[in-house]
């Protein structure tokens, strides 16, 4: 073979060489990418499911161990709210103006407690029975059980022992549970008498107990103590066995409970975790509700978006994670007790506030519910949306505002405006700020069917020119 062919043959060999080398290091490039993308997603998915677990025990620490907390209270006992909330309440994001709260903290694993229900005479009240996964596992109030005195036991998913004689037994599918109770005020002349159905509700243990809390305090932003502060609660809530699965995958990123820590991850998970946990707490948890969210929401319609929650979220775990983010420690009801609708734009997609003055429309001069309804207002503000400071003192319009015109068929016109409509409109006035964008949330409580048909929707909020 000459030279020159040889000198080919080795050119074409080298060429071969050189491209091999260049496959094999893009086959790797893709490789890696394609692992990190796995491996952010199985954050992501670890995230949202160990989220809520995270958020129950940061509020509960928040209750029962730091003194000057606006939550603060003692285990196994009910905290009574004893005032309508105001703009000074900023405790939660769009507190409700139409019920106390009361709130208890429970630990079922040393004892069942026994829940005494009072006589109520008709008046609206529920109490939601909250795991420590934040999912409601029961309700009794005027709508499941009527308003009549009764007892219920609440039992430990692990209690074996005697259960008290009662007339109703709940198991709950975790130790650490949060009862949140909601009793409807009528007005401001109400409050002694709401005070005294408050007081009637009461918790018991049936054995001497002693507190056995949490070891680890949740601190804000510290994704490192997230992890550890989620396992602890796995731990004293075990899942169901249906979720060993979930837990077994989310294992490699450090979410399984006993056996994982955030000192036992390798640094480059740590470091994925401490990139991707703060923007997916911002932008699929923290930002559901925005002041000027024009973007298409498949939900929406006439402005106006329904939150029709489910008696249980099941498998979907970034619901769950949403429903604990937007929560502000207060959670929805299932639709059948109570549906909401929120708007935070008019019928032509434009953000509401900024001065506008609007129109909203109720053909029926109502919301349809047995219990009762609201429009409430809130403003948003640097750290979350809260009542707006007005004249007249009025947060919110519903079936217990006094002196409401309604029209000559029955159906009834709110004005919402920074400034007095006049004396022919201001019996139907919702004030909203000068200058802050704002939302709305309708309730209706104990809704009739037709609002938990999916078609069911409010009218647009219609800009208007004010007189």
């Amino acid at each position: 073979m000459s030279n020159l062919n040889r000198a080919g043959l080795r050119a074409m060999a080298t060429a071969a060489l050189g491209l091999c080398l260049g496959m094999a290091h893009a086959h790797a490039q893709t490789s890696t990418a394609t692992e990190d993308q796995a491996l952010d997603s199985l954050i992501r998915e670890a995230m949202l499911y160990a989220y809520p677990y995270q958020e129950f025990m940061k509020m509960r620490h928040e209750a029962l161990e730091v003194k000057d907390s606006p939550t603060a209270t003692t285990l196994n006992h009910f905290r009574h709210s004893r005032h309508l909330a105001t703009p000074k309440d900023r405790w939660a994001n769009g507190p409700i103006r139409d019920t106390f709260y009361s709130t208890s903290w429970l630990d079922l694993e040393k004892s069942p407690l026994v829940l005494s229900l009072p006589e109520t005479h008709g008046r609206y009240y529920v109490i939601a029975m909250i795991g420590a996964d934040l999912n409601t596992f029961s309700y009794v109030g005027r709508r499941i059980g009527g308003t009549k005195s009764r007892k219920v036991a609440l039992v430990g998913p692990r209690w074996s022992g005697k259960i008290p004689q009662v007339d109703q037994i709940v198991r709950a599918p975790t130790r650490d549970v949060y009862l949140n109770l909601r009793v409807l005020v009528t007005g401001e002349d109400d409050l002694k008498a709401a005070h005294a159905v408050q007081d009637g509700f009461r918790i018991a243990p049936v054995l001497p107990t002693t507190e056995d809390g949490p070891r680890l305090k949740p601190r804000a932003q510290d994704w490192g103590r997230f992890v550890d502060v989620a396992n602890e609660a796995l731990v004293r809530n075990p899942p169901p066995g249906t979720e060993q699965k979930l837990l077994e995958r989310f294992a490699r990123v450090g979410i399984c409970g006993a056996a994982c820590s955030w000192d036992k991850l390798p640094e480059p998970v740590q470091q994925r975790w401490l990139a991707l946990a703060p923007e997916i707490e911002k932008n699929e948890l923290k930002n559901r509700l925005n002041a000027d969210r024009k973007t298409a929401d498949p939900r929406r319609r006439n402005g106006w978006t329904p939150y029709r929650l489910p008696d249980g979220f099941g498998s979907n775990h970034a619901m769950r994670a949403q429903s604990a983010a937007m929560s502000g420690g207060i959670l929805g009801l299932e639709a059948a007790e109570a549906t909401y609708f929120a708007a935070s734009v008019d019928g032509n997609n434009q953000a509401l506030g900024k001065g506008q003055a609007y129109r909203l429309h109720l053909p029926q001069g109502r919301l349809p519910a047995d219990a009762f309804w609201s429009i409430s207002l809130y403003e948003f503000v640097t750290g979350g949306q809260y009542m707006v400071d007005n004249p007249i003192n009025r947060y919110s319009i519903g079936d217990r505002t006094k002196g409401m015109k309604f029209n000559a068929d029955g159906s009834l016109d709110i004005w919402l405006q920074p400034t007095d409509p006049g004396p022919e409109k201001r019996a139907n006035w919702l004030p909203t700020p000068k200058e802050n964008l704002f939302y709305l949330m309708a309730r209706a409580y104990q809704p009739w069917p037709e609002v938990l048909d999916p078609s069911w929707i409010l009218e647009p909020v219609q800009p208007i020119k004010p007189e």
